[in-house]
Formats: structure tokens, sequence, C-alpha cells
């Protein structure tokens, strides 16, 4: 299943159930969301989509799936006995600090929007998340408010994806698109060049770091090469350099 018809597919099971909650009496409480509700988030860890519910007065979690406990690299029953102190284990120390600051700059902005604003937005970052030794993947987390009650407060869903992955090329404007308004926080430097590439341009820019040329390529994406060549234009522009041996370089930042 493709992330954004993942996404497609919790958003319109969690307004059904939000919208059946107006006319039928149900347990109104953040376990009776988890319990109505959490079947359709489960569902994500088949999309590798890791999601979890913040609870932030107690530090840990009312709810994460099976795909968030591998991609933390433990199990279910340390995540809950560690609760949120696992994202200090897991996170990269240069993003961790970020990782904080980014998070209270989401609160407080949802604190500020209107009903309105709030339930159409979502935040997204990216920070390197520690899953195999001193192995890092990037990740990208998305966080959103779910009002599934006009007493009770809005809770913190969010998920996580991996961005760059061997079997996953780096995908970040095609993931988790929605109808609702996405707020890109984007690391600094030569990551964040790299977060301007398409999926497909991405592609091609590790085929060319795997010493291909053009015309391989363009047979083993079965696309003309003419459309390769494009692609290698777009490629140097949105990097901002001035040949290909400087964009493989930028490429191989990933790797330290």
């Amino acid at each position: 299943m493709e992330f954004r018809e993942a996404d497609l597919q919790i958003e319109k099971q969690l307004k059904n159930w939000l919208d059946s909650t107006q006319s039928t009496p149900i347990n109104r409480s953040v376990s009776g969301f988890i319990e109505q509700a959490g079947q359709s988030l489960d569902m994500l860890s088949d999309a590798r989509i890791g999601a979890f519910i913040y609870n932030f007065t107690e530090g840990n979690y009312y709810y994460f799936n099976d795909y968030f406990a591998h991609l933390m690299g433990v199990t279910r029953s340390y995540i809950e006995s560690a609760g949120i102190r696992i994202t200090q284990e897991k996170v990269h120390p240069e993003d961790f600090l970020k990782c904080l600051n980014i998070t209270q700059q989401a609160l407080q902005q949802f604190g500020e929007m209107k009903d309105a604003e709030r339930e159409t937005t979502q935040f997204r970052f990216f920070f390197r998340l520690r899953q195999n030794g001193d192995d890092y993947s990037w990740v990208m987390q998305s966080n959103r408010h779910v009002k599934w009650d006009p007493n009770l407060p809005s809770l913190d869903l969010a998920y996580i994806v991996e961005l760059f992955n061997e079997s996953h090329p780096f995908k970040v404007m095609g993931v988790l698109q929605t109808s609702k308004r996405s707020v890109e926080i984007f690391p600094s430097g030569e990551i964040e060049l790299l977060a301007q590439l398409t999926a497909r341009e991405m592609e091609i820019l590790r085929l060319i770091a795997g010493g291909l040329a053009s015309k391989e390529i363009s047979e083993k994406l079965v696309i003309s090469e003419n459309t390769v060549k494009s692609h290698r234009k777009n490629i140097l522009h949105k990097l901002q350099v001035k040949n290909m041996m400087q964009a493989v370089n930028i490429l191989a930042t990933l790797n330290r």
C-alpha cells in the first residue's frame, strides 16, 4: 500500500468514526478513542508507517502501532516502560534538541490556530533515527491534532516514515499528501537541498552514484534518454551544483 493511499484511508476511516460519534453513545475518553479508532491506525504498519499518540502529561504514549516499535528497534514492552524517553535513546544526538524544539513550536502554533485551521494542518520535519547499532536512517515525522469530542482536549497524533531506504527511494513530496495543509520544517544545509528532489530525481541520482550512464539509466527505468538528461539538469539546478560529481558528494552526506 502506498503511503498516500494509507493516509487517505486513515483519514477517511477516522472521519467516518468521528462523524458517527455525533449520534452514537460512545466511551468519550482517550481509551475509548483508541478502542474505536485503533484498528484504523494499526493497519498503517502494513504500509511501513509508524503511528503513535503522545501523552505528554504522563511522559509516554497513549498508543503506538507495531511498525513504530520496529522503527525504534525495540519491543513494545520496552517502549511501554521507557515512554517518550525512547526518543532520546534513538534520535541522533545532533537532532534530538532540534526535534524537541520543533515539537514545541508545532504545539504552540496548534494552540494559536482556530479550530478549522488546526484540523486541516499537519507539521512535518526530518531527523535521523538509530535502528541498528550505530547506523542511522533519515525519517520524516508528521504531527497533527485529532479532535474527537468538544469537551475533551485534542489528541496529538503523529506518523513516522522512513525516507532514505534501499527499498523505498527518498520520498517527500509524494508521501502523506492529503487534503491537510502541510507545514514543512526542513533541516538546514545539504539535506535541505536533497529534500527538494522528487522521488524519481532521487532515484536517478542514486543510480548515477552507482556508476550508471544516462543510457543505462533510461533502459533500467524504461524511460527515454532525453527524459533522464532532463532529470539530470533539474538535479543540478535544485542542488545548486555545476556537475554530477558535486551532486553525488551531497548524496554521500546521507551516509556520514
